[in-house]
């Protein structure tokens, strides 16, 4: 019994820690991209050229406050949030190790000898690879630029007890 108490008394207690709070980006009717408290974020402020990373360390009605700088930054100043793609960046290490293999075989070549393939052939397939690891290059980040027809916007989701 005393553990049942104890056990519903810590549910109570700890209810408010479970509050959801996250900031929604949403763009052209996509997939919903959310970020929580303590998510990195990365973003371009209007009129600026540089691009801040940091995290989230709260967030209010319709601003954001970031953990390093402490500053809070309100979502009609952001322009862009920027999110990081998997695919792109695997190809590009796929690439670049294929690329660097034909390489290293195009520059042993000379010290083994009788190969199959000529030396010269051996790096115009590396620096081919090496080419095709380039092109993945701007596809690294996906950039959900806010205005017209996307918009971010902080929602609360907790469940609060009904007075």
């Amino acid at each position: 019994m005393k553990k049942t108490i104890l056990l519903f008394f810590l549910f109570l207690v700890t209810a408010p820690l479970f509050a959801q709070k996250f900031l929604a980006i949403d763009n052209y009717g996509r997939h919903r991209k959310k970020i929580y408290e303590g998510d990195q974020i990365i973003f371009k402020m209007k009129g600026e050229k540089a691009v801040y990373k940091d995290e989230l360390y709260a967030l209010k009605d319709s601003s954001f406050i970031l953990y390093k700088s402490g500053t809070e930054i309100p979502l009609s100043e952001v322009e862009t949030i920027k999110f990081a793609r998997t695919y792109p960046r695997v190809l590009f290490g796929g690439f670049v190790l294929i690329g660097t293999g034909f390489m290293v075989s195009s520059a042993v070549h000379p010290v083994v000898g009788n190969a199959q393939y000529d030396q010269r052939q051996h790096f115009i397939q590396g620096a081919a690879f090496y080419a095709l690891a380039l092109a993945m290059r701007p596809f690294f980040w996906k950039n959900y630029k806010l205005g017209k027809n996307s918009q971010a916007q902080v929602l609360d989701v907790t469940i609060r007890k009904l007075p």
